[in-house]
């Protein structure tokens, strides 16, 4: 008997596969119970996904992979292959698929817009590569998409992940310095390459972000401060829980889990630990002072866990 994959594709003597159906795709995304992890680079976006992925009704994605998808919704489907979509959807042979579904629609109809787009990657990946889950991402420019992000999914539940502004320039730094000595080109590491002054930019935008979401989507948007997360991983992991509407599982503290080196599956899963500030390792007295000048008025915000709205 054909499997899924084959009545999807068509290969091999698998029956014609089941044409998209766009109704479908949009009652499916109507229906699911979405987690997106957004907010603040380098603030525990990878360790809340790495936690939640340990949950058995969502996507269990085995490593931090960044789609971008609501930022460049046709990115699946064009070359060159993004990595981290391909690894999400763990691997070349399922994104292949995808895109020969999702191209047999288009050249009979036309191409899809890009809210159906995001809806087909992720129908998808709910159906064929994670089923019977619901879907887990974290991309943390995705804040400044949660407008289609709740179009596509109006049942979303929004994780804002924020960090004590100082921690998060040193953490550019300190990866910045690494990536750099193992040899990764400019091109790769432009993103963490900013001054302070383009930092407090940042944390402005991110601030201004959040609070023009809250009147709209605060009911649905969590802020996750990363200190709060540390400190106290099992009641904080079931607090988020709470919020989500989900039954806490002890395995999303874990300490770590083991798999195959293989693309798609993790060697190792992110501990949730303590970790002391090291920011005067990299950043001078000036610069931290400059930092926090310029971010005390949005510290207590970021600093606050809970429902937004």
């Amino acid at each position: 008997m054909p499997s899924m994959l084959q009545r999807l594709t068509g290969k091999a003597t698998a029956p014609a596969h089941p044409q998209l159906n766009l109704v479908e795709l949009r009652r499916w995304c109507e229906q699911s119970r979405p987690i997106f992890i957004v907010g603040l680079a380098r603030s525990g976006t990878s360790m809340l996904q790495v936690a939640f992925a340990q949950h058995p009704t969502m996507f269990d994605i085995a490593n931090c992979r960044e789609t971008f998808i609501f930022l460049r919704p046709r990115q699946p489907f064009v070359d060159p292959i993004h990595f981290p979509t391909r690894a999400y959807l763990k691997g070349r042979p399922n994104l292949m698929a995808l895109r020969e579904w999702v191209e047999s629609y288009e050249a009979e109809f036309g191409e899809l817009s890009e809210a159906d787009s995001i809806r087909a990657f992720f129908y998808f990946a709910g159906n064929m590569v994670y089923p019977g889950r619901h879907p887990l991402e974290k991309t943390p420019g995705h804040l400044r998409k949660l407008e289609l992000i709740f179009e596509v999914f109006p049942r979303s539940k929004i994780l804002v992940c924020s960090r004590d502004p100082v921690d998060v320039v040193a953490s550019y730094r300190k990866r910045l310095a690494k990536a750099q000595a193992d040899g990764e080109p400019p091109e790769k590491t432009g993103w963490l390459d900013k001054g302070v002054d383009e930092m407090i930019g940042v944390f402005e935008r991110f601030t201004r972000m959040v609070n023009e979401a809250i009147p709209a989507h605060g009911q649905d948007m969590f802020m996750a401060p990363y200190d709060w997360l540390i400190d106290s991983p099992a009641e904080s992991i079931e607090a988020i829980c709470q919020f989500v509407g989900m039954e806490f599982v002890p395995t999303m503290v874990a300490s770590e889990a083991t798999g195959s080196k293989a693309e798609g599956k993790s060697e190792k899963a992110h501990a949730i630990q303590k970790r002391a500030s090291d920011a005067h390792k990299v950043l001078s007295a000036e610069e931290i002072e400059k930092i926090q000048r310029a971010c005390e008025p949005w510290l207590e915000q970021w600093s606050r866990p809970g429902v937004l709205g």
